[in-house]
């Protein structure tokens, strides 16, 4: 049971890894988008 428990817990880290990556992504992306729709508002530059 000890086996199967850990093998358990290192899936549960993998898959949140994996999740929280996905979730660091995307928030990069919607701020790179929300940087360059406010850069391109602006004509000064």
């Amino acid at each position: 049971a000890s086996a199967n428990q850990f093998v358990g817990v290192q899936v549960g880290y993998t898959v949140a890894d994996v999740l929280a990556k996905c979730v660091f992504g995307l928030t990069i992306l919607k701020i790179a988008r929300m940087k360059s729709m406010a850069e391109g508002m602006k004509d000064d530059h």
